[in-house]
This record gives structure tokens, C-alpha cells and sequence, in this order.
């Protein structure tokens, strides 16, 4: 073989090795998102999601899966990426890519029985303090640990709700996102909220890392609907429903 073939042919052959991340991709005509569960704030994340996927021309759709899984799955390649998960969450995943512009934020409320409680009790090793939490909301899940806690797992809200009426467990965790809440529920309004919460997060959109160069386009998109006041607009329709939604 000639030596300029030999060199032709040795440059196609290091291009084909490439990383996938390194080498040019088409945007995809869809995209398969995992969600944990059909809740108001994964209601909200959704609509804001599709409408910013709409703009790329890129058709979103969704599949419920428990909350590691769904991790697993997206990481995996399985899917294409996962709804909305805390930083430190996605840490543990090396094939996600976080979509840089924040997609919703949040705070974690504690709730107790006694309305003269005013601040978070103290968690003893020795005795430690029983925290209901819904499974699958990790901030609540790893606040709770970080406090020396116990946490108790619940399949739904109500559960939690149900946890601490019995006394099953001393306190609860309880998400807020972007107003976004089951405490807005009356079914709520004879139990205490503490005045500070627990917590403070922000949730950001996952995707695969074969989507790497989609990350940063959706990330100005959804940097448009806020400013456009169409992300606003989502959340106000979302909290006006939330009072009929199951939790």
C-alpha cells in the first residue's frame, strides 16, 4: 500500500475509536425520559420539559420507574435521561449529564404533631428520632441519615401523613417545590410546620452522555421559557390543580 494510503487509513481508523462524546451527533427525534412518580412538582417538570423539547423539535415522552432504577436506567443508556434529581444524587453516575440551567428548587419542611415545637428536635444516637419520608425522595432520605436519624419509608405522602397521626414516627419530611406541595392539602392543616426548613435543593434535568451537545442546547431553551414567564405560568396552572391531585 502506498504511504499516503497507509496514513489515510491509519487516520480513519483513530477517528472510528473515538469517544461517542467526542464525535459529531445528530439531535435525536425523541427522547425517553424516566420519572419516579405522577406528582404535582413531576407534573410540573414534565409540561416545562416538553414545551422546551417542543422548541428543539424533539418529542419527549416519559416512563415511571422507582427512584434508583430510574437512575440506573438513564446512566445505563437505557433511557435517555432522567427527569430531575438533586446534584450530589447524579454524583454516584458518571454517564449522566447534568442540563446546566436549573430546572426547578425546592425546600424540605418538617412536620410534627405539637404546635409548640418552634425548632428540629435533637436525634440521639443512642435513641434516635423517627423521620417519615416518601421513598424515593433522596434529599429527604440523606438529610434524614445526616441528622442522625431514622428514617421510615412511605410509599405516597398520605402514608407519611398517616405515620405521623399514629405516632409510628416522631416527626416527617416534607417537600415544597416551587410552592408545590401536599401541605397546601387540608387534609394537613391540623399537623405543625416547623418555621425553617430543613433543607434547601435545586433540581436539575439528567441526561445521557451520548446527549452531551442536547445539554447545553436545552439549557438555553429553558433559560428562554423563564424569561419568556412561560416556566411561571406552568407552575401557576400546576399549583391551582395540586389541591385535586393524589399524593
Amino acid at each position: 500500500m502506498h504511504l499516503k494510503n497507509l496514513f489515510r487509513a491509519g487516520i480513519l481508523a483513530g477517528l472510528s475509536q473515538l469517544p461517542a462524546a467526542l464525535t459529531a451527533s445528530e439531535r435525536p427525534d425523541e427522547v425517553r425520559i424516566a420519572v419516579i412518580d405522577d406528582v404535582p412538582s413531576t407534573t410540573a417538570a414534565v409540561q416545562i420539559l416538553e414545551t422546551a423539547y417542543q422548541r428543539l423539535d424533539i418529542n419527549m415522552t416519559t416512563l415511571v420507574a422507582p427512584s434508583r432504577r430510574a437512575l440506573l436506567m438513564a446512566d445505563s443508556g437505557k433511557l435517555d435521561g432522567d427527569l430531575f434529581r438533586i446534584e450530589t444524587v447524579a454524583d454516584g453516575y458518571p454517564n449522566l449529564v447534568r442540563v446546566g440551567f436549573p430546572l426547578l428548587k425546592g425546600k424540605l419542611h418538617v412536620v410534627v404533631r405539637n404546635r409548640e415545637i418552634q425548632e428540629l428536635p435533637e436525634s440521639h444516637a443512642d435513641d434516635p428520632l423517627k423521620v417519615a419520608v416518601r421513598r424515593g425522595v433522596i434529599i429527604a432520605e440523606n438529610t434524614a441519615k445526616a441528622l442522625g436519624m431514622e428514617p421510615i419509608h412511605a410509599e405516597s405522602y398520605e402514608q407519611v401523613r398517616t405515620l405521623l397521626e399514629m405516632r409510628r414516627v416522631d416527626l416527617a419530611f416534607v417537600a415544597s417545590i416551587e410552592g408545590i406541595t401536599p401541605l397546601a392539602n387540608s387534609d394537613w392543616h391540623h399537623l405543625h410546620i416547623l418555621p425553617e426548613p430543613v433543607a434547601s435543593f435545586t433540581l436539575h434535568h439528567y441526561l445521557n452522555r451520548h446527549h452531551v451537545e442536547l445539554a447545553e442546547e436545552l439549557a438555553e431553551v429553558l433559560a428562554q421559557l423563564e424569561q419568556e414567564g412561560v416556566r411561571d405560568q406552568i407552575l401557576r396552572t400546576v399549583r391551582g390543580q395540586q389541591k385535586d391531585e393524589e399524593w
